[in-house]
């Protein structure tokens, strides 16, 4: 996914009398954040290890991408990073104008922030709480996954590769204003600068309409073992998808959570919330196992 650089925000004092929220004022007692139960997204694949749970504050957002131990950074590694204006704080969580990023790696780093890796080599199942300020078809709210071997380093090199051969594999858990419903894709990414080359599942748009005004809940789960992964919203499996548009190489790389407010033609001025996040892991696939073979014949499930 390409974040394009966006336009200034527009000027808004407080989050609470600058956006019409319809549903937001009754969401508190179904937070995420603080919920301690594990889902079913996570039991399904045996990740039953809590590995974070955070419910977003302004003051934990780092806007130099350089910053210790913080939860947020405000941009990846390839865009500007993006000022404070962008955001606001709410009483259940952090909004963002159209542009606005929330990742929780550095972006000059290899390094993670507060929150810990989730590794390919054990199974994770990983959601986001988010609601945007109106469904107009341009905006393009997005909640993914992207390895932090991809970065200017070209860490996702491997030995035997072709020099400057990368490889890596993007989860987007969910993308807005591809059509009424959520939209879900694996891709696998390989080849050499500018000539990258993608595999991605087909399928990936639900026809059933959705309201992205209401506080949803996009998660996905994913399996080492079977290289599958399975997409949630709010409780409910939507889709499915395996090898070969799961890589193997996912199994050793490190996943990092990103949420941005995107727009497709820069027509519609919104905002983003981010309500919350949590993650959880299983035990490492064993050396020898099932997950040393490539997975079976490529598939994708779910009704569209």
């Amino acid at each position: 996914m390409h974040i394009p650089t966006p336009t200034r925000p527009i000027p808004c004092a407080l989050a609470a009398l600058c956006l019409a929220w319809p549903a937001w004022t009754h969401a508190n007692d179904a937070l995420i954040c603080l919920d301690a139960t594990t889902p079913e997204g996570a039991t399904q694949v045996g990740a039953l290890q809590p590995l974070f749970r955070d419910c977003p504050r302004l003051a934990d957002v780092d806007f130099t991408g350089r910053a210790d131990g913080h939860k947020y950074y405000s941009g990846v590694y390839s865009t500007p990073l993006k000022d404070k204006s962008f955001y606001e704080q709410a009483h259940d969580g952090v909004v963002m104008q159209r542009g606005g990023v929330l990742a929780t790696v550095k972006t000059n780093s290899t390094l993670g922030g507060q929150f810990p890796l989730l590794s390919g080599a054990r199974p994770f199942y990983i959601e986001a709480q988010v609601a945007t300020s109106s469904n107009h078809r341009d905006n393009f709210p997005a909640v993914w996954l992207m390895p932090i071997e991809h970065n200017p380093r070209m860490e996702d090199v491997y030995e035997g590769d072709p020099k400057g051969f990368e490889r890596w594999f993007e989860l987007d858990i969910d993308e807005g204003g591809f059509g009424p419903g959520g939209h879900h894709t694996a891709i696998s990414w390989s080849g050499i600068w500018p000539n990258y080359k993608k595999i991605q599942n087909p399928n990936p748009t639900s026809k059933i309409p959705l309201d992205r005004t209401q506080p949803n809940v996009f998660g996905v789960s994913y399996s080492p073992e079977t290289l599958t992964v399975r997409w949630w919203l709010n409780g409910k499996q939507v889709l499915e998808a395996a090898h070969p548009y799961v890589p193997e190489i996912a199994r050793r790389q490190n996943f990092y959570l990103i949420v941005s407010a995107q727009s497709h033609k820069n027509i519609s001025h919104y905002q983003m919330k981010l309500l919350g996040v949590r993650a959880f892991v299983g035990e490492a696939v064993q050396k020898g196992s099932s997950a040393a073979a490539p997975a079976g014949p490529s598939t994708t499930k779910g009704s569209p």
